[in-house]
């Protein structure tokens, strides 16, 4: 398992965006034209070309002729190499990949200010029990917890919105160990939180625990 992180610390310059775009398939090309803001646009175009970036260097490949194709639930895949699985994710200043032989998620979220609410009508009954035992001024960091969490394993599962948010739970203890408890499920799978950033919550979600320690960071430089 790799996981590999991009902090955009300035704006693409047009050269540097033009040059990215170059690497990417016409459909991704429109879709990122297609966006109001430039950091929209910034955002998904790192998160294609560092993947090819990664796929390109362990298999030899040009980086524009990796093919991405969609699975039943949308979840992006590479079906040229059925045995590498990655997601991405990206919020605010941050680009994030996971990288492995089997299905993997992650979620990266910037913290802002929360509404209970949603985590009373998005989370599940024990979840939303332990985010009001916290206090007032930790309650905000746990809900981005529960929320990357949650996240980082719908997509591991793949499902999409077909999964509700509240059909499962899970539990970050103060040692750093989280539990997942998932109805009816047979197959085991493992989350890790990872302090990025102060201002962020991230989280992996894999089939098994032998998860790296950090995440390996990548340049603008590096990706061209």
């Amino acid at each position: 398992m790799k996981i590999y992180g991009i902090h955009m610390d300035r704006p693409l310059s047009q050269e540097e965006t033009e040059r990215f775009m170059c690497f990417i398939s016409p459909e991704k090309r429109e879709k990122c034209r297609r966006f109001y803001h430039k950091e929209d646009a910034h955002r998904t175009l790192l998160g294609d070309v560092l993947v090819r970036s990664v796929v390109s260097r362990q298999f030899h490949l040009d980086k524009a002729d990796i093919r991405f194709s969609a699975q039943e639930y949308g979840k992006p895949c590479i079906p040229d190499l059925p045995d590498t699985h990655f997601n991405i994710s990206h919020s605010g200043r941050w680009v994030v990949c996971a990288f492995d032989s089997q299905p993997i998620g992650i979620d990266i979220e910037k913290m802002k200010p929360i509404s209970l609410e949603i985590a009373k009508r998005f989370f599940s009954k024990t979840e939303y029990t332990d985010l009001l035992a916290k206090k007032k001024d930790e309650q905000t960091d746990y809900f981005y917890h529960l929320w990357s969490m949650k996240e980082s394993f719908i997509k591991q599962e793949g499902k999409g919105l077909s999964l509700p948010l509240d059909s499962f739970s899970v539990r970050l203890d103060r040692d750093g160990q989280v539990s997942i408890e998932v109805p009816d499920r047979h197959t085991p799978c493992y989350i890790k939180t990872y302090d990025a950033d102060p201002g962020y919550k991230m989280a992996v979600c894999a089939a098994h625990p032998d998860f790296p320690e950090e995440m390996t960071m990548v340049s603008y430089e590096a990706l061209l």
